[in-house]
Order: C-alpha cells, then sequence, then structure tokens
C-alpha cells in the first residue's frame, strides 16, 4: 500500500509539474520592437459616444530594460493625440507593469509562433474596487491589445480599449 501511495504521489506530483508554462521574458517581449499600423476601439469615451473606432500609429522602442510604447491616434474629426507609456516584464516574477501600474501575469499560452498574456491587478475606479485585465496577443506580424475593467458586481470585463496591430 505505501508503494502504491508513492508511486501515484510521484505521478501527479510529476504530472503537474510538467503542465507549468514558463514564464514570459523581457527578452521575448522584445520581439514586437518597431512601428505598427492598426485600429483602436474605444468604448464609453465620455464624449456621447458609447464607442468610437480611431486609426493609430504604434511605435514600440527597445530601452534595455523596458519597451516604450509611443502611440499615435487621429479621431473622426482629425484631431490628432499622442499617448505614450512603458512596458515591462519583471523576470522570474510573472508581473508586468503597464506605465507603472503592475498586473500579475495570471496565464501564458504559447501556440506556434503566436502568444497570448492574460494579466490582472486589483485597483479603484471612480471610488468603487475593480479588477483591470490586460490581454496582449503577439503574433508574426500581429500585435493585438485588450484592457478591460470589472466592477465587483459584475461577472464579466468590460472592454475598454480594443487594439489591433499589423507591423509595417
Amino acid at each position: 500500500m505505501k508503494i502504491l501511495f508513492s508511486a501515484v504521489f510521484f505521478l501527479l506530483s510529476f504530472s503537474v509539474l510538467a503542465q507549468r508554462t514558463p514564464p514570459y521574458t523581457n527578452t521575448e517581449l522584445k520581439t514586437i520592437v518597431g512601428n505598427w499600423t492598426g485600429t483602436v476601439v474605444l468604448t464609453n469615451t465620455g464624449e456621447g459616444k458609447l464607442q468610437s473606432t480611431v486609426k493609430a500609429q504604434l511605435e514600440i522602442v527597445d530601452l534595455k530594460d523596458s519597451l516604450l510604447f509611443n502611440y499615435q491616434y487621429t479621431d473622426e474629426n482629425g484631431k490628432q493625440s499622442t499617448e505614450k507609456y512603458f512596458v515591462r516584464i519583471y523576470d522570474g516574477e510573472n508581473k508586468i507593469s503597464f506605465d507603472s501600474a503592475v498586473y500579475d501575469m495570471v496565464e501564458i499560452r504559447r501556440r506556434g509562433p503566436r502568444t497570448f498574456i492574460y494579466a490582472e491587478r486589483a485597483g479603484v475606479d471612480n471610488f468603487r474596487s475593480v479588477e483591470f485585465q490586460e490581454e496582449i496577443i503577439i503574433g508574426q506580424g500581429v500585435l493585438n491589445i485588450t484592457k478591460g475593467i470589472r466592477y465587483g458586481e459584475m461577472v464579466d470585463f468590460l472592454i475598454r480599449r480594443r487594439a489591433a496591430f499589423t507591423k509595417n
């Protein structure tokens, strides 16, 4: 009985360790450096519209320990806006930082040349406790970033921004 228990315990512990996904690193993230073109869908922009789509240019610059995301948007009225933030993965910790907000990388999936990163963090929005979400899909010449938010009483995340880019 003791031998049977030991064998089952060994097999179960081995199968759990074999299914762990290795962490995503800053070195892997640097594969997206370059110029990107695409569209960004903004939800609930506060301008009387529930949703608006803008054309965007994204320049990703390598800063050795992090990446600089430099967005340039052109809205429907032709007004151009610029937004910059830094992205960094803390190697060995499964954490990713977007403009000083640190997210836990909850799930990392690799499917051939495509990588899916799902990250969450707790926070506050309009004096209410919320969970923020980031989904990043990196593929060959494709970059998708989805930002979501979930208030305490909600089951699903509300998408605040969805960006789809192709590499120039």
